[in-house]
């Protein structure tokens, strides 16, 4: 006779398992009785004798699950009929939360607007990753039967495809892996187990940038000086653009150029002082202003942010006609360290949290390495 509180086996027959196959009963924490399947037989008792091998796996199975009810990690009845589209909702509350973390109360309106704008986008295109590519392979399917081929074919299917990038499929590939996660992470587990998901692709950052030279040909070809001394900005101190377009005249102060803990896209405050140069085209940006109006503006006023045209026109009179905008935060990392920055000093000025992130946008080319060879 089994000790109370320790479970119990039977044997439940069926056609296709005439000798039974063993199934585990116990109570959870709520005192409620589960049952499950150890998919366990003993039909092949007489003739090979592993029924009592099954016997003694469904035993340490039961074990297992009564382990796990002590752990609080046992996986919830719903973890066999949890559907991926319901970890995929886990995943979008989880972003919303993460996001409304990073926006502080004591934020201007105007940046608090823009932030909180920027999180619904997010999500949006979240949603949209979800619903074009990966809903119409997994939506439907039961999280506890997608195996690690299933997602390598998803992958293999998508590069085939020729439809999307590396970087494009690697992404959605991480949110279905962070679903999985949360589903095993919760208490009760939604999921039994996380799959093993592929290797991610091998992806081609842009490597795009310019020298001094160039830029010396790049400003004086933009007509409006709200933006000149915007993209001036960039190139010397490698902001990004949704950081720039949205800075306000109060964050600008005794030369030091102060940004929010909540108007960064990592969510971390940070100040740098100007260089001569800026410091002046700055001042004059915010001269006659509100402290709490947008300091890159157009002559009529309104805030600088959707520049397409001046730029392409810049470019194509630079002689750089494909330059894109990011490229001038990929110039600035590589011209601060040129100019004998500490690393740490830096990433504390362009906002980098991770050296690995940094070092990709320090990006080497012919003539570094033409350089190094002299020295060598």
């Amino acid at each position: 006779m089994r000790t109370y509180g320790t479970g119990s086996l039977w044997l439940r027959e069926s056609q296709r398992h005439p000798q039974g196959e063993y199934w585990l009963r116990f109570r959870d924490a709520g005192g409620r009785q589960r049952t499950e399947n150890s998919h366990l037989c003993s039909c092949c008792e007489k003739r090979t004798g592993c029924g009592k091998r099954a016997e003694a796996n469904a035993e340490r199975l039961l074990q297992k699950r009564l382990g796990e009810l002590q752990t609080g990690t046992l996986p919830s009845p719903r973890a066999n009929r949890t559907l991926v589209s319901d970890l995929a909702e886990i995943v979008f509350a989880a972003q919303r939360a993460e996001l409304l973390r990073k926006i502080p109360e004591n934020l201007p309106g105007p940046t608090r607007d823009w932030r909180t704008k920027q999180a619904e986008r997010i999500l949006k295109e979240q949603r949209a990753r979800w619903s074009k590519h990966l809903a119409p392979v997994f939506g439907d399917m039961k999280a506890a039967l997608v195996t690690a081929h299933d997602l390598q074919k998803y992958q293999a299917d998508r590069v085939a495809s020729g439809k999307g990038r590396h970087a494009t499929i690697n992404r959605e590939l991480q949110l279905l892996r962070r679903a999985f996660r949360l589903g095993f992470e919760s208490r009760p587990k939604l999921v039994p187990d996380i799959p093993k998901f592929p290797a991610r692709l091998a992806e081609s950052p842009r490597k795009g940038f310019i020298e001094d030279g160039v830029f010396e040909k790049l400003l004086p070809a933009i007509a409006e000086p709200g933006l000149r001394a915007l993209v001036l900005t960039a190139y010397r101190l490698g902001f990004r653009k949704s950081e720039l377009q949205n800075l306000l005249c109060l964050q600008l102060a005794d030369g030091w150029l102060r940004l929010f803990a909540g108007a960064t896209k990592n969510g971390k405050a940070r100040a740098v002082k100007l260089p001569d140069d800026v410091n002046v085209v700055l001042t004059a940006c915010a001269k006659r202003k509100d402290p709490d109006a947008f300091l890159f503006t157009w002559p009529d006023g309104s805030p600088i942010k959707d520049f397409r045209g001046a730029w392409l026109k810049a470019t194509k009179a630079a002689g750089v006609p494909k330059l894109m905008f990011h490229d001038l935060r990929r110039s600035a990392v590589r011209r601060i360290r040129r100019k004998g920055v500490a690393t740490s000093t830096a990433m504390l000025i362009t906002g980098h949290l991770t050296r690995m992130v940094f070092d990709e946008y320090d990006a080497a080319n012919a003539e570094d390495v033409a350089e190094a060879a002299q020295i060598l």
